[in-house]
């Protein structure tokens, strides 16, 4: 069943799950490429619907409902998080850029942030809105995200950050003892 937030401004719809096809539509076009690209990396399948219903500002609602929505699929996805490796990490080259990512998917909401980014905007995508957008997935998925981002092409940082983080996800993910001195996850 797929997790749906309407608000006065967006109405998204997400429904992930384990491989398989992958839709992604939303008004902002570079937010689209960035969550085919996170998502299809993190070996994630699924639907992602977003519409606008009423334009307020340059995308913030969008980015920010896309966030919330998209981390409580994958917090749902997770259930009670056994199974799970917990922990993943990738660096992705692209062309200058080089980005690193980790990830906690024990239960624990906090990120971080290195990307030195320019206040432009790329296909409809202000791109000071991609620290916000990783907080709030973090905060909504319940996970630890951490992205170190280097170089000079701000679409080419944006991009490999998500790579990198699709790819850690995709290692969380995958089949482990989720390891926990408490016994317990979350």
């Amino acid at each position: 069943m797929p997790y749906v937030r309407k608000t006065l401004e967006t109405e998204v719809a997400v429904e992930l799950r384990r491989g398989g096809d992958l839709a992604v539509e939303t008004p902002i076009p570079f937010l689209t490429h960035m969550l085919e690209t996170l998502l299809k990396y993190a070996g994630l399948g699924g639907v992602v619907k977003a519409v606008e219903l009423r334009k307020l500002d340059d995308g913030h609602h969008v980015i920010e409902d896309v966030a919330i929505a998209v981390g409580r699929a994958l917090d749902a996805l997770l259930e009670d998080r056994r199974g799970i490796a917990r922990f993943g990490h990738a660096v992705v080259p692209m062309d200058e850029s080089i980005v690193m990512a980790a990830v906690d998917l024990g239960g624990r909401a906090y990120w971080v942030v290195r990307a030195k980014l320019p206040d432009v905007t790329i296909g409809g995508y202000p791109l000071r809105m991609f620290p916000h957008f990783v907080r709030t997935l973090a905060v909504e998925a319940k996970a630890t995200i951490h992205i170190y981002a280097r170089g000079t092409d701000p679409h080419h940082k944006v991009e490999a950050a998500h790579k990198a983080l699709g790819l850690a996800l995709r290692q969380a993910l995958s089949p482990g003892e989720g390891l926990s001195t408490k016994g317990v996850l979350g």
